[in-house]
């Protein structure tokens, strides 16, 4: 035996105003079969409209039982709700419930997709606007139509899934008698035809008399219910109409296709007709997006710079220097001792696993003349290893060799700033002679431009001499007895390098010796630095007799140390200008959101009305998700580009080095989304709990 269409049972509705109960629903028992046309009477406040909205599965009673179709309604969750609106009833309601500034074809295609129903969904459409007299309409919004069009256009709308119960509240109300036949004649010619269950809620006679039975309510009770006349081919049609609406459910695929492409399309049209608004929200996503990108690469251009300038230096190196000397109870300078010879150095090669190579230097500073020009600049006594230990390429010409320290050649390598200095732009400086200290040198070479060390040194204010020669001929070297302090070198400036003074300020000539004012040690590996020094610290103390509980007389230092303080001075300068930059998108978040929490007040009926045919909630949140998610995703585009300009910006017109990678191109990008979906998480969710019948009934 079938089912009922619809079966209320003592059924019951109470509103609750404050204090005050109001019974909408007292105890109605009423039973609509499959195929039947009924047709509910009453004065205003009679409980209608009421008894529309729980049959429509828009609203729950507050007691008695409800079954739609064999199956109690009040028990079904949320989502089996909403799919009974779609698909099993269409709800013609009183004041059509168009959706503004969509077109006709949108607004009787959308239960199409919130159905997951999309094959042929155009067709569909367009036949059911022929069969109302809607073909010239499809384009036109609601407020392009008639009152007669937009009912029709809300029937074509109600009936589009083949709902095997058609409920229309009041559907002539608002119309000429004329076009209020043409639409009572459809609705009886639908349930005649193609078997549809029809509820009709009137107040005209002559509309309830197209019905085959008049329910009437007074006060929120049933006082009659009589049939009228019976049509016989409407008996017919209920056979037909058995089982209507049960069209094969759409794959999962499909209907998440459908949903996600009608919650786009719903995102893109809010945005849309608020321009301007849509505009100022995004400026903060927008204003972040490109600080954080280019603070980033500001951040990311000083570390990069850091880091080069390090490994100009060499990380793998370490500096063994004299320690502080004492006179007359008075602890001198760093380098005051001349601790240091170049058989230490040569000790460490030959001892110490962990080196693979090493050099010594004298450094002083004095003028080299070359023709009308002079530069005070730092003359440098080294080894021919120097440079390699260095990480220092030649530009021009070649390095010192051993040959040349054999000999005590008289030859030199100059830095890039002195042959900036001495010679004009067309010179070619190799093969040329340079004087210094009275002494001609042949220039052999030009060492590669290195640029400022962390001190804010030059380090190319600089000439190499062989270290024989810089002893024999022009620097010579101090012994312990000088009074005046020990000239030493000063690793290309670098901060707490070792100090350098002018040569013999007293006028005491210095004696010829083999001591050194610093030996470079070269690891065999930036792994093995750590145990390279400990090895040299013990050869230093063994050679140089340092008891246990003594101070060493010279100092060694690990340029990795160096090295990993800038890097992480960088890094917390890079993460402090990142979090500066993010507040600003955190501040868009926040505007999102405060948008989005207007857009749903102003909303509240288009979602009441999505939800009347088939949108369930999860529907409505990925629609205001979407909605944030675009206007981050655009304002983030948007900050992306002015980002990337302004780093370029400020590379070339401040001079700053800037670095960008697309790691934080598309982290940037992504974090401005992600602000989208936290932001509008909370405003969605709102929307998205909304009961369908009060939505309806907001103003």
């Amino acid at each position: 035996m079938t089912s009922p269409a619809i079966a209320l049972i003592d059924v019951t509705k109470t509103y609750r105003m404050g204090d005050v109960e109001v019974h909408a629903l007292r105890d109605v028992t009423l039973t609509v079969e499959q195929g039947e046309f009924i047709a509910i009477m009453g004065a205003s406040g009679s409980g209608k409209s009421t008894l529309m909205n729980i049959v429509g599965c828009l609203d729950r009673p507050t007691a008695g039982t409800f079954l739609l179709e064999g199956v109690d309604a009040a028990r079904l969750d949320e989502p089996s709700l909403a799919r009974i609106r779609g698909r099993r009833i269409g709800f013609v309601f009183q004041n059509f419930n168009l959706l503004a500034r969509t077109s006709t074809l949108d607004n009787v295609s959308l239960p199409l997709f919130y159905a997951g129903r999309t094959t042929k969904t155009a067709d569909r459409v367009r036949s059911a606007l022929d069969a109302l007299g809607l073909t010239d309409r499809e384009r036109n919004h609601p407020n392009q139509l008639s009152g007669g069009q937009q009912q029709r256009v809300a029937i074509a709308r109600a009936l589009i899934n083949d709902p095997a119960i058609l409920l229309a509240d009041e559907p002539t109300g608002n119309l000429d008698s004329h076009t209020a036949h043409e639409i009572m004649e459809a609705i009886r010619a639908l349930n005649r035809q193609k078997g549809v269950t029809v509820v009709l809620v009137t107040h005209e006679p002559e509309m309830a008399a197209f019905a085959e039975r008049i329910v009437t309510l007074r006060d929120g009770v049933i006082v009659s219910d009589v049939p009228t006349l019976r049509v016989e081919e409407s008996r017919v049609a209920v056979a037909r109409g058995v089982g209507r609406g049960e069209d094969p459910a759409p794959t999962w695929w499909r209907e998440i296709r459908s949903v996600n492409w009608i919650a786009l399309l719903a995102a893109v049209r809010a945005i849309g007709r608020h321009k301007l608004r849509s505009a100022l929200t995004m400026l903060g996503i927008f204003i972040g997006v490109a600080a954080l990108i280019a603070m980033v690469a500001v951040g990311e251009g000083a570390r990069a710079a850091v880091r080069a300038r390090m490994q100009s230096l060499g990380t793998d190196l370490l500096i063994v220097s004299p320690a502080s000397s004492r006179t007359g109870g008075v602890r001198g300078g760093a380098g005051s001792a001349s601790s240091l010879k170049a058989s230490d150095a040569t000790a460490i090669l030959e001892e110490d696993v962990a080196v693979s190579d090493v050099s010594y230097i004298n450094r002083q500073t004095a003028q080299a003349v070359y023709g009308d020009e002079n530069w005070s600049t730092s003359i440098q006594g080294v080894t021919p290893s120097y440079v390699s230990i260095r990480n220092w390429p030649i530009a021009s010409g070649r390095a010192l060799t051993e040959e040349d320290e054999r000999s005590g050649a008289a030859v030199c390598l100059l830095g890039q700033t002195v042959v900036d200095t001495l010679f004009n732009q067309t010179s070619d400086p190799v093969g040329a002679t340079v004087i210094i200290k009275n002494v001609p040198m042949r220039v052999i070479g030009v060492l590669a431009a290195k640029g400022h060390s962390g001190g804010g040194q030059d380090q190319d204010d600089v000439v190499l001499i062989p270290f024989s020669t810089s002893q024999q001929r022009i620097l010579g070297v101090a012994t312990v007895s000088s009074p005046q302090t020990a000239t030493v070198s000063t690793l290309g400036g670098t901060a707490s390098a070792l100090a350098a003074t002018s040569s013999n300020p007293f006028g005491i000539q210095p004696k010829l010796g083999g001591f050194v004012q610093a030996i470079y040690v070269q690891a065999r590996s930036a792994a093995l630095v750590k145990t390279a020094l400990d090895q040299v610290t013990a050869t230093l103390q063994r050679r140089h007799r340092i008891k246990p509980d003594a101070d060493d007389d010279f100092t060694v230092r690990d340029l990795t140390e160096i090295a990993e303080v800038a890097e992480e001075s960088g890094r917390v300068l890079e993460m402090l200008l990142a979090v500066i930059a993010s507040i600003s998108l955190v501040v868009g978040g926040i505007g999102i959101m405060n948008i989005l929490l207007v857009s749903v007040t102003e909303r509240t009926r288009e979602i009441g009305i999505r939800m009347a045919i088939g949108a369930r909630r999860t529907h409505i949140l990925l629609q205001f998700l979407l909605e944030a998610v675009l206007l981050s995703i655009a304002g983030g585009g948007a900050g992306v580009l002015a980002g990337i300009i302004a780093s370029e910006v400020i590379s070339s017109v401040a001079g700053w080095p800037t670095q960008l990678s697309s790691s934080v191109v598309l982290a940037a990008f992504v974090f401005s989304a992600a602000i989208g979906v936290f932001f509008g998480y909370y405003p969605a969710r709102q929307a998205a709990r909304l009961n369908p019948i009060d939505a309806l009934r907001y103003e």
